[in-house]
């Protein structure tokens, strides 16, 4: 139970994290373009992990088949779903944009079951569902109305929730090392994927940077990067991707208390509704065992990152 309260503390936090990134992307992608935008927020992730990992005393594997993952990984999981919700954010609301995040549970439990070790029982099933129901409730049907308009916008962000899925379940066959040794490595590789896109397709030169925007992309690269890559990590590493995605139906959650504390908007009877579906959502599907008992592998063989070393290192 221990263990069991401490993930769902980090799983509370990492979806503070997050929250707060898309106000931050509202401001920054007034003036930065979408690909710049993620370069500037991957880079100042990876340079501050970078100088965590020195500062400890440890590196970054050598081994060119690690880094494949990395580059694999930092593509699907960074680069490519940063820049589609910093895109589709452009065109549809936040409301939307939080409803289509909140499809990557659905996404993980079949993927996590079909190519990882992870555990698809009827308790998790009904969790995620539940979970689902309170971020339909927490938006409202006035905005379902309108899921048709605007499409491409949407069919984006859906597509980053599915990759950040995608990436979760490629985490856990990293070979076993510390996480902030993975989180660094894929968000180095996340920037050198980046840098030139942003050179060739946005010729970021050309652009009218301002303080405000700057400062945006640097926040970004701090807490909802660096911080959310590594909590992420020592997520997926003790209860696997379907747990970490549950994150997604806070994160709406947590706008609404935003809206109450920063701009004394109300909070209705259906969002209190909303709330309580969505933490028994999360009580069903986060406890108990997540994971399936691993088989025994070769050292060097795609193996789960392990507990043991999460403890080390959180």
């Amino acid at each position: 139970m221990p263990n069991q309260l401490r993930d769902l503390g980090l799983l509370l936090l990492l979806a503070t994290i997050w929250s707060s990134s898309f106000t931050a992307i509202k401001v920054g992608i007034d003036v930065i373009p979408p690909i710049t935008l993620t370069m500037i927020r991957v880079a100042v992730g990876a340079m501050l992990l970078y100088g965590v990992l020195r500062a400890k005393g440890m590196h970054l594997s050598k081994n060119p088949r690690v880094w494949g993952s990395f580059f694999l990984i930092g593509l699907l999981g960074s680069a490519l779903p940063f820049t589609l919700i910093n895109w589709g954010e452009q065109e549809i609301s936040s409301g939307l944009a939080a409803i289509m995040v909140a499809s990557m549970p659905l996404t993980a439990l079949v993927l996590g079951r079909i190519f990882s070790d992870e555990v698809l029982s009827g308790r998790r099933l009904l969790g995620v569902l539940v979970g689902f129901s309170g971020v339909v409730m927490l938006i409202g049907p006035r905005e379902l109305m309108v899921l048709g308009d605007q499409a491409l916008g949407q069919l984006a962000v859906a597509l980053a929730a599915v990759l950040y899925a995608v990436a979760g379940i490629l985490v856990r066959k990293l070979p076993t090392a510390k996480p902030i040794e993975h989180g660094t490595g894929v968000l180095m590789a996340a920037s050198i994927i980046l840098i030139p896109a942003s050179l060739i397709f946005e010729a970021p030169w050309t652009i009218d940077f301002t303080p405000e925007a700057v400062a945006a992309g640097v926040y970004l690269g701090v807490l909802p990067t660096a911080v959310a890559t590594f909590l992420l990590m020592v997520i997926i590493a003790a209860r696997g991707v379907t747990f970490l995605a549950l994150n997604n139906y806070l994160i709406p959650v947590l706008g609404v208390l935003w809206g109450y504390l920063f701009l004394s908007e109300p909070v209705t009877n259906e969002a209190l509704s909303a709330l309580g579906l969505i933490f028994t959502g999360l009580a069903i599907a986060g406890i108990g065992p997540t994971t399936r008992p691993a088989a025994t592998s070769a050292p060097d063989a795609g193996i789960v990152v392990t507990e043991e070393n999460v403890k080390q290192d959180a």
